[in-house]
């Protein structure tokens, strides 16, 4: 059946309308990811917050943790971007995230917001280490924390237990058991066919090598309030 012109465009107007809803929705759905990977620890994972405000995802990742009640919280970068107008929520809502040990790297847009010092400075009188190519001895082993490079190209000296970082193209120059990353927000995936990634690894587990794995986060938050094909992700490791 051949559709008139006004059909055709209001079928179009419908599904682009219901795919924009979808996306949005997908910006307050959190799913929650466990990996056992054998730490003798719990483990929470958190990237790519984007804070703007204290919001309902925000709570309901504060209420999350507070359930798991982790030994050890991981921040792998983008905690603020460019919309992020002021620190003050973004300090409300990383001063609930408790753990005994606290981690953080930086994302791009943590660098390419201008406040990157300011970050640092809050992050570290809440309690984080901030690992800015450097490591951290810890009680799951040696963590290493990987600096945002914009040109995307890291040394080959990258090594530990974990592997901290927000790139996960980072994984390329990574020796460790475990990698973690974000960065992608989990691209835009449709029937397990990558539509569209910003990174050489998209989303979830990728095995590197015998004894590596890196995960790459979907993440808790963006920009703009658009998720197609991918749901907010809080990870814990155990």
């Amino acid at each position: 059946m051949k559709l008139s012109r006004r059909e055709f465009l209001i079928s179009a107007a419908a599904i682009i309308s219901s795919a924009t809803l979808y996306s949005y929705l997908e910006t307050r759905r959190i799913l929650k990811t466990r990996l056992e990977m054998g730490l003798g620890s719990k483990l929470a994972f958190i990237v790519d917050t984007h804070t703007h405000d204290f919001g309902a995802v925000e709570r309901e990742v504060v209420r999350i943790l507070g359930e798991e009640d982790p030994d050890m919280i991981l921040l792998g970068g983008d905690i603020i971007d460019e919309f992020t107008s002021s620190l003050k929520p973004v300090r409300r809502y990383l001063s609930q995230l408790e753990a005994e040990e606290k981690y953080a790297v930086l994302g791009n847009h943590d660098y390419w917001c201008g406040r990157a010092g300011e970050l640092v400075a809050m992050l570290k009188d809440l309690g984080f280490k901030v690992l800015r190519d450097e490591f951290a001895d810890t009680r799951i082993g040696r963590i290493f924390g990987v600096d945002w490079r914009d040109d995307r190209n890291y040394p080959s000296n990258i090594r530990g237990d974990l592997i901290l970082t927000h790139d996960p193209n980072a994984a390329e120059s990574a020796d460790g058991r475990i990698v973690l990353a974000g960065h992608t927000h989990g691209g835009v995936v449709v029937g397990g066919v990558t539509i569209f990634s910003n990174s050489i690894y998209t989303r979830g587990l990728y095995r590197l090598g015998d004894d590596e794995i890196l995960y790459v986060s979907r993440g808790l938050g963006q920009m703009y309030p658009l998720r197609p094909t991918s749901p907010l992700e809080l990870v814990i490791l155990e």
